[in-house]
């Protein structure tokens, strides 16, 4: 079970063959004319910008289109994502995980609570994924809609009463089947996504059962590569059949996200944002995993960068050597190195953006205090990030980063020395500074978080079991977009 785990938290695929692409048939995008009533207009695109924002990114497409005027960032901040952080060090696991990539779904949960709106989670549990979905979402005390159960309510049925009624519907899809080139590394070196797995959040804007072709929207193109950047051709809106739709929508499970104008938001909203940003920020164990307090390996908020920078060291970074997988010590320190810069660099962008929003969300209260000492963080978790870590795709770009050249070195010493210990000894003191760095955010996160607590001007209060947020099982990174893909092939020391 950790071995199959730690495959997944990591967002490795380790698989050597490519996929022939002839198995799927014509991925071009579709010409058809695509007027008809059932096409809501108006939609506002927005482009995720950073891999693992697209259910966010979906969101703000639905909500702009009701609305509200709830950006990409304004979501970050409201749903908690961009002021969370867990770590986990343990043997062979010893990373991060970025606020968006904790159990969606609860934090999606207490965001529509909080505004009020009407939710409907669907998924198929006679699929792989959507099984696997359902067990996790039991887990949490989580509801939802099971197509299987029912012989009227489908899919289809859902996405034309959701954009009959005016609704663009988000749903998880699995990239491989989308018929845009941005999703040919997923044809050529991943595969269909596999139960466990992590989906990429669109939005359906129109169907026309007459042409059996649905228009989507695709926060997720322009992400990867040489090609990296807004797609400013346009080619985020394309149109598949409903044949390509149901191979992408069923392989992650069929599972949709419904969502529809409710009883607007709470009168303690402000309140209620403010508390519960304030318990992901110190890192409140009962808020982020209750019943799994007592788990030693799991940090989170401020404990999370404390807990990283205490294992930046020759025993903790040896025994991960040691026990990862079974690749060799120096892909496991590149592959360490990279992910840790990866998963940092999401919520240094999270963090800062949120930070950038909240004022805005939380106009009653006097954040002064709080933002100078949560701004104290930002440098320090720039210098341990870097854009190239989660644009570069299939192959690792070299890079003059702290987390780069330590891990990298380490690594290319250690194939020229076979010294494991001496290897890890020998950057002891790129190790303490990034040790410091870590330390330095861990403190502005605790100040930041206890002046929040003063501007409630009451003690804390424990937060429904919505909020509680394990690190277990398979379910970790479901439901987001594909985050990283690392390199299948062992490395030489100047890749």
């Amino acid at each position: 079970m950790m071995h199959s785990f730690i495959l997944l938290v990591l967002l490795l695929s380790m698989a050597s063959l490519s996929v022939d692409r002839n198995i799927i048939g014509d991925v071009s995008v579709q010409e058809t004319s695509f007027t008809m009533s059932q096409d809501i207009s108006g939609v506002p695109y927005v482009w995720q910008e950073v891999n693992g924002f697209c259910f966010p990114s979906a969101l703000s497409m639905v909500l702009q289109s009701m609305g509200y005027d709830l950006s990409l960032y304004d979501i970050l901040a409201a749903s908690g994502a961009g002021f969370s952080m867990v770590s986990i060090s343990v043997d062979e696991a010893l990373t991060f995980f970025p606020g968006v990539m904790v159990r969606q779904v609860p934090w999606f949960e207490f965001f529509t609570d909080i505004y009020g709106l009407d939710m409907q989670f669907y998924l198929d549990s006679s699929t792989e994924f959507g099984w696997n979905a359902k067990q996790i979402l039991q887990g949490w005390g989580s509801d939802y809609f099971d197509y299987s159960d029912s012989a009227s309510i489908s899919p289809v049925t859902v996405m034309r009463e959701s954009i009959d009624a005016g609704y663009p519907l988000a749903i998880s899809v699995d990239t491989y089947y989308l018929p845009v080139e941005d999703w040919d590394i997923i044809r050529n070196y991943i595969g269909p996504l596999e139960p466990g797995g992590v989906g990429h959040a669109i939005v359906i804007v129109g169907y026309n059962d007459t042409t059996q072709i649905v228009r989507v929207y695709d926060p997720g193109v322009g992400l990867i590569g040489d090609t990296y950047g807004y797609p400013d051709d346009g080619r985020w809106n394309y149109t598949m059949s409903y044949d390509t739709l149901h191979d992408a929508w069923g392989s992650a499970g069929y599972v949709t996200f419904k969502i529809s104008n409710g009883t607007g938001p709470v009168a303690d909203f402000e309140d209620r944002l403010t508390s519960y940003i304030t318990q992901k920020l110190l890192g409140n164990r009962s808020a982020y995993f209750e019943g799994y307090e007592n788990y030693f390996y799991l940090s989170a908020g401020a404990d999370a960068f404390r807990g990283m920078a205490l294992d930046m060291n020759l025993k903790a970074i040896r025994d991960y050597c040691t026990y990862y997988l079974e690749v060799e010590k120096s892909t496991a320190m590149r592959i360490l190195g990279h992910n840790l810069e990866v998963m940092m660099t999401m919520q240094y962008l999270a963090f800062r953006s949120s930070l950038n929003g909240l004022p805005d969300l939380l106009p009653s209260k006097d954040l002064t205090q709080f933002l100078s000492a949560a701004n104290e963080a930002l440098p320090h978790m720039e210098v341990l990030s870097h854009n190239a870590s989660i644009t570069s795709g299939i192959e690792i770009k070299s890079r003059d980063t702290l987390l780069y050249n330590t891990f990298f070195g380490m690594a290319s010493t250690f194939e020229s020395s076979h010294d494991l210990d001496g290897a890890i000894s020998e950057y002891s003191d790129e190790l303490e500074e990034i040790s410091t760095h870590l330390i330095a955010i861990a403190d502005a996160w605790r100040a930041a978080g206890e002046f929040l607590a003063d501007e409630l001007d009451r003690p804390l209060s424990p937060l429904g079991n919505d909020m509680m947020i394990v690190i277990g099982g398979s379910g970790v990174v479901l439901f987001i977009c594909l985050v990283i893909v690392i390199w299948r092939r062992k490395l030489g020391p100047e890749e």
